[in-house]
């Protein structure tokens, strides 16, 4: 599996409402270092029952799940158009 990018936002909002990766992992059913993995960025991305959960369960904004970095490569590609 391709690393991605990390969910940086979301890990700002976790360290800022003392929500830890446990916590999450409780919530979703799963373990810490599965959650740890989706954030990090070095396992798959969250599915959207997964950010609907968390969402509804400890009122994190949904579109920091959603919040899209498009790579500098790829806005010159548009611009160009």
């Amino acid at each position: 599996m391709k690393n991605r990018q990390p969910y940086l936002e979301l890990k700002g909002w976790m360290a800022s409402h003392d929500i830890t990766q446990i916590k999450m992992a409780e919530i979703l059913g799963t373990t810490p270092s599965y959650v740890n993995k989706k954030i990090n960025g070095t396992g798959p991305d969250f599915k959207l029952s997964e950010a609907r959960k968390l969402a509804t369960k400890l009122k994190i904004p949904i579109d920091i799940f959603f919040a899209v970095e498009v790579p500098i490569k790829e806005r010159k590609r548009v611009a160009k158009k």
